[in-house]
């Protein structure tokens, strides 16, 4: 499993799809209201490792409360995908734990969940 703070495998997949939702937003300046339209707009699944994610429902389905330290980004996304994993293990009670956190991690995520200084600095890399 990939530690909290390592690059991730992805990380360039996510940033061209919030380049392509910056540039879609039709205005090109980097001021909060723009990045904030940016930050919400959908994306096409949640930016985190499968395993990772797993581990993290696991977490949760313990201790609720275990991810109050991460940032509200990060704690709002992994609360959007406890709930879809809820609904999958509900759905489908004898597949394993990775494969209800892999279908929630691959489908569409409703923003991507990073702060607008966060998308700023990925898009002027």
């Amino acid at each position: 499993m990939k530690k909290k703070g390592n690059k991730s495998d992805y990380s360039a997949e996510r940033d061209t799809e919030l380049r392509a939702a910056f540039f879609n937003q039709g205005i090109y300046s980097t001021c909060d209201e723009v990045m904030k339209r940016t930050v919400k707009s959908p994306a096409s699944r949640f930016w985190v490792d499968p395993d990772r994610a797993r581990d993290i429902m696991s977490r949760i389905e313990k201790d609720p409360t275990s991810i109050s330290t991460m940032k509200p980004e990060r704690q709002r996304m992994y609360m959007a995908l406890y709930e879809r994993y809820k609904k999958l293990r509900e759905q489908y009670p004898s597949d394993p734990k990775i494969k209800a956190a892999s279908m929630a991690v691959f489908s569409a995520a409703p923003e991507f969940f990073l702060s607008p200084a966060t998308a700023r600095a990925i898009i002027y890399r």
